[in-house]
């Protein structure tokens, strides 16, 4: 049963991991993904320009601050609607397999090692595991999935 579990919750993190980075490449277009780098661009070259009282770059900088935020606002709206989503399945399947799996130590921790929210007096249970297995998994599913860009593709 503690074997079946942990591959059990290991599966249904990855198939969660694969949702949520499909979710992310529908609600997300290449193009919202330059903007959110053009944003970036634009706030470290302003922090740059304040941090060395630039007055020049700075006035350059402010002309086009509207624009970003505007940006920034139509991109956070998109970043929010995937979060909740995400949220929603994450929590789903957490209370699914809570019920099932519930405080069953799955995984014995090595000696001496503890880690906040995963193991408790030693054991892995299924919070742990699960916490472990979606991070571990979604981070390098989402670098595989994720859309590249390059930086000749952000303007200058």
């Amino acid at each position: 049963m503690v074997e079946a579990a942990v591959f059990e919750i290991l599966g249904f993190s990855t198939m969660l991991a694969l949702v949520s980075a499909g979710l992310r490449r529908v609600i997300l277009s290449k193009e919202d993904m330059i903007a959110m780098q053009e944003v970036t661009k634009y706030n470290r070259e302003l922090m740059k320009a304040l941090r060395e009282k630039d007055m020049k770059a700075v006035e350059r900088l402010e002309k086009k601050k509207e624009y970003m935020q505007r940006v920034q606002a139509k991109i956070f709206g998109k970043n929010m609607i995937l979060m909740l989503i995400s949220m929603v399945i994450f929590f789903t399947f957490f209370f699914f397999a809570n019920a099932r799996y519930g405080h069953t130590p799955l995984l014995t921790m090595p000696p001496g090692l503890e880690l906040p929210f995963i193991s408790v007096e030693g054991k892995v249970q299924f919070f742990g595991w699960y916490l472990l297995t979606f991070f571990a998994i979604s981070l390098p599913i989402n670098k595989f999935l994720g859309m590249k860009i390059t930086p000749s593709t952000v303007k200058k």
